[in-house]
């Protein structure tokens, strides 16, 4: 799989509100989506992690130990050199190195939410903090009354649906609140891909912390 990010959008990204972040559809090949969307484990499968949280219930995560070829193959991309340079021009955050701390293969069923929130900041091992978000929606077919809705910003001024091939790029920062806090509703599961990406420590940044809710 190979990824072109757009040369034009630069400007858009930073100066976007409420917080800097872009929306591209089509960005990924579509067969190899598929192939992805096709090697989630079904919810029952006792590989994901869940979280019995409230402001996260119903939320499932795998990681590579769950991954097939397709997905493998996926993150490889996402997580290369060469999409780190390309997403350094973009957005300008520099220097990127994707980790694997937390993303991976999402999936949230009937009644899943997850509250509006802020990151952790820091990496907890390494002098890296936390700089930018990259979400792919793998579902081919959604209607806004199902819930699920991505919602950037603390008064939810974004709304991004999660459809098929969209992606969802997003800095981290004091500001970048968002969530999907409306539960699902019928027996549709939520999926997506998300690779997380750090830079190394700043002065101005922020002491340590955890994931911030907002009780939304």
């Amino acid at each position: 799989m190979n990824l072109t990010i757009p040369a034009a959008g630069r400007a858009a990204f930073q100066n976007a509100a409420p917080f800097p972040h872009a929306v591209l559809d089509d960005l990924w090949d579509p067969d190899q989506l598929r192939a992805c969307a096709a090697e989630f484990p079904p919810g029952h499968d006792p590989r994901w992690t869940t979280y019995p949280d409230p402001k996260e219930y119903g939320k499932r995560a795998g990681d590579s130990r769950m991954w097939g070829p397709a997905t493998k193959q996926f993150f490889e991309t996402a997580r290369s050199a060469a999409v780190c340079r390309q997403l350094e021009e973009w957005t300008g955050i520099s220097p990127l190195t994707a980790d694997d701390l937390g993303g991976g293969m999402h999936m949230t069923g009937e009644g899943g939410r997850l509250a509006l929130h802020r990151d952790f900041n820091r990496h907890p091992t390494l002098p890296m903090e936390r700089r930018l978000n990259l979400l792919v929606f793998l579902n081919e077919e959604w209607e806004r009354e199902w819930g699920g809705v991505l919602y950037l910003g603390a008064e939810r001024e974004v709304a991004v649906d999660p459809l098929f091939n969209r992606t969802v790029l997003f800095a981290c920062g004091p500001e970048s609140w968002h969530g999907h806090p409306e539960p699902i509703v019928g027996e549709h599961s939520r999926m997506s891909l998300a690779c997380y990406f750090y830079a190394p420590l700043r002065e101005e940044t922020a002491p340590g912390h955890t994931t911030i809710w907002s009780g939304q």
